[in-house]
């Protein structure tokens, strides 16, 4: 009978665990979109080589998102106007999706 509690609370935590939020040096993503059936097949710096082609100045942030009911990687590109776009990636097909200009914030 303790067998079976203690698996119900390994169960529990293990469910609680992957629907928390894990931190990375980005900020906030989503463990549950991370560990989602999409076979991410890019890293954050490909990502940011792929957006600053498309969109050249200093990257302000690469982040795995949800998007759309997609996870993307969203890049935000600041340029030599000081105007932020934001740059949104496939990461299993590694094909851009969008690129959104002057978006706000960091």
């Amino acid at each position: 009978m303790k067998t079976h509690r203690l698996n119900f609370i390994a169960a529990v935590g293990l469910v609680l665990g992957v629907a928390s939020p894990g931190f990375s040096e980005d900020g906030v993503i989503l463990l549950a979109q991370v560990s989602s059936n999409i076979q991410q097949t890019m890293t954050r710096d490909q990502a940011i080589v792929k957006a600053t082609t498309v969109k050249p100045g200093n990257v302000v942030k690469a982040t795995l998102e949800k998007r759309d009911n997609k996870v993307v990687w969203e890049v935000k590109v600041q340029d030599a106007s000081n105007n932020i776009s934001a740059v949104r990636i496939d990461p299993k097909s590694r094909e851009i999706i969008n690129t959104i200009d002057s978006v706000g914030g960091k």
